[in-house]
């Protein structure tokens, strides 16, 4: 019995929106928030855990696209 390997290659397509979406809202948002809550409360760890809690809160909204 001659088994043959299929070598696979998977391409996966990401949209510029997206990639924009993402680094606005994760990397500019979540940052901002972050050392707005590190400034108020002098600790690191609220500082991430409100970035975490209001990036997500964010992504959760809903959208407000006219079509």
């Amino acid at each position: 019995m001659n088994m043959k390997t299929q070598n696979q290659v998977v391409f996966y397509t990401i949209k510029g929106s997206t990639i924009k979406k993402f680094l606005i809202l994760d990397c500019i948002t979540g940052t901002g928030i972050y050392y707005a809550f590190k400034i108020i409360s002098s600790s690191v760890l609220v500082g991430v855990l409100g970035s975490i809690v209001c990036t997500e809160g964010i992504k959760r909204l809903p959208n407000k696209q006219v079509r």
